[in-house]
């Protein structure tokens, strides 16, 4: 059976939400062939789709056609590689011509800002020596960490995240293909807690259509969660009554559950930064304290006992 991530994942550019100008510039890159790029977005703005999409258009393959390793260098783990790596197997790749006559080679690399500056300087060299024979593109997060004298080699294209219109367009499109019963204020949630993440929402209805059953909010937040959010909703009611003896209790069997104290607190502070249940004020009060003991359990210890700590000392500051 195929996952729902490769199923919906975009094969062409007509299946991925990419704004008119980005597109229009480029469709000028491929007519003029000069296909030297450098994708900038964070981790959910599909830089690496959208690289593999510019492959299958570029050399016009079908949806399940695999890529040839003839014609396309893919570079990764390049922390690992080192520097001696692009003097040597991809300077081989580079000196020899396409099999597919008319078209260019490609050399990929994925979160080039991982890469040394020495490293970068080399690609750099490739570029100028190389490029009538070579596509060069590329994605990072962080553009900072790519040297300027590469950047002005490359085109620069800014991806930003899907917005919430687009995103329930495909999951909409997904609920019709595949007869998923899920309401609209469970998909609201999922946007909400996946932070525009298509790849994890695409889980979360794998997960509903395995379920077989039709989904409404609280059975949402009971799967699609790996600390059902109930139990947060409970703890705070606790802490607004000013009750530590079930609100240590709630924390506890949260941690039977086998989940880590580290764990607990970062599904916490996630849950805080989203729910309803706190006022904006109350946020800002918990938020800080909570990042400070999120801090000491990540620098200094890990105990359980800082769980029974952490529900009094938030009783005394609601």
């Amino acid at each position: 059976m195929e996952t729902f991530i490769h199923k919906y994942r975009p094969k062409y550019f007509k299946d991925f939400y990419l704004n008119d100008d980005l597109n229009d510039l480029i469709q000028l890159l491929f007519a003029v062939n000069s296909i030297n790029i450098l994708l900038i977005g964070d981790s959910s703005s599909g830089k690496t789709c959208l690289l593999n999409i510019i492959l299958r258009e570029y050399y016009e393959l079908g949806p399940n056609e695999r890529f040839s390793n003839e014609n396309i260098l893919f570079v990764n783990n390049l922390k690992e590689q080192g520097i001696q790596y692009f003097r040597t197997e991809m300077k081989t790749f580079c000196q020899s011509q396409s099999t597919i006559k008319g078209k260019k080679k490609f050399v990929v690399i994925d979160d080039i800002d991982n890469i040394n500056d020495q490293c970068q300087q080399v690609f750099r060299n490739y570029i100028d020596k190389y490029g009538n024979n070579i596509h060069f593109i590329s994605s990072c997060t962080n553009a900072q960490k790519v040297i300027e004298s590469l950047q002005s080699r490359l085109h620069l294209l800014k991806l930003s995240s899907i917005n919430n219109e687009n995103l329930k367009k495909i999951m909409h499109n997904i609920k019709e293909n595949e007869k998923l019963q899920i309401d609209d204020e469970s998909i609201d949630y999922l946007i909400s807690i996946t932070n525009n993440s298509i790849h994890q929402i695409v889980n979360y209805f794998e997960k509903i259509y395995i379920l077989n059953q039709p989904v409404n909010i609280e059975l949402c937040k009971k799967i699609c969660s790996n600390i059902y959010m109930k139990d947060f909703e409970d703890y705070i009611i606790f802490i607004k009554s000013k009750n530590l003896k079930k609100g240590i209790e709630c924390l506890q069997k949260i941690y039977n559950y086998g989940y880590s104290v580290i764990d607990i607190l970062d599904y916490f502070f996630f849950f805080v930064k989203r729910t309803e249940s706190l006022t904006e004020e109350e946020k800002y009060i918990i938020i800080p304290y909570l990042c400070k003991y999120i801090t000491i359990f990540n620098n200094v210890h890990e105990n359980k006992i800082e769980l029974t700590l952490l529900t009094n000392n938030l009783i005394n500051l609601l």
